[in-house]
């Protein structure tokens, strides 16, 4: 367990109290609390986000460095709604400031992102997350006739791109699982190394049963398609149906009726 309950506020030094406290202001829309309101050496500016945290303020009489020597990865983030996000990519736009993301190609559909630097030179990535993130996906490629289930080795994990689905093949049959991934919708890599579907953009990883594994948690089962198969052993995926869940269940797998005998013939 966390031994922090939360962020309460954040320290940045100033060269200009007055012009720091302005660009917090308007292109944050972060609210003034008060002036020298902080027992700190200088004048100092407290503002706060709407979740609460605060941004401290506080002018120095030496140069502020926003980086250390030889570097610039040090950065903060703040999360805004796409109302706000939106809202201040107009407001940079109308004051001449550039707002692309040179790392769009490296984001999950709906993770919206682009850096700005305060007058002292900090850096801060702005960043929302659209409906598209959670949306449902389909491929809209109908009933998807992927062979027969003996030529699917046990344990086998089958990626049908254009279908944008899994078909893994368990002990007891076929799961088909949905290769978008249930926490920002990026598209899952099979790791037969690791025995696990791999998310690239945020790291999250997933078992053949669609179970989060992943270090953060709190990421759904992986969304997965009704399988179908006949008389003659064929496996039939339905893509124009998409079924969330809370947790993995033996009936979500398809069973094969002849299972039992592939099993012992292969064997």
């Amino acid at each position: 367990m966390a031994l922090v309950d939360g962020l309460n506020h954040l320290l940045v030094q100033v060269s200009d109290l007055d012009r720091s406290e302005a660009f917090y202001r308007d292109v944050f829309e972060l609210e003034l609390v008060g002036r020298d309101l902080v027992n700190e050496e200088g004048p100092n500016s407290l503002l706060k986000t709407n979740s609460g945290h605060m941004i401290l303020l506080v002018q120095v009489a030496h140069p502020v460095k926003p980086f250390r020597p030889n570097s610039i990865a040090i950065h903060h983030a703040f999360y805004l709604t796409m109302e706000q996000y939106n809202r201040a990519i107009e407001r940079r736009r109308a004051a001449g400031h550039d707002v692309g993301d040179t790392r769009k190609a490296f984001r999950a559909e709906g993770q919206y992102s682009f850096d700005v630097f305060d007058p002292d030179g900090h850096r801060y990535q702005v960043q929302a997350v659209g409906p598209e993130a959670s949306k449902i996906i389909k491929a809209g490629k109908g009933k998807v006739v992927c062979g027969n289930a003996r030529d699917f080795a046990p344990g086998s994990v089958t990626h049908f791109k254009d279908a944008q689905f899994y078909l893994v093949r368990h002990d007891t049959g076929f799961l088909a699982l949905s290769h978008w991934c249930t926490h920002m919708n990026g598209v899952l890599k099979w790791q037969q190394s690791y025995w696990s579907f791999f998310c690239p953009f945020h790291d999250a990883t997933f078992n053949r049963k669609g179970e989060s594994t992943s270090h953060k948690a709190g990421y759904p089962p992986l969304r997965h398609h009704p399988v179908q198969i006949d008389a003659a052993g064929t496996v039939i995926v339905d893509t124009d149906e998409l079924l969330g869940r809370k947790a993995f269940s033996p009936d979500q797998v398809t069973p094969w009726p002849c299972m039992a005998a592939a099993l012992a013939q292969e064997n």
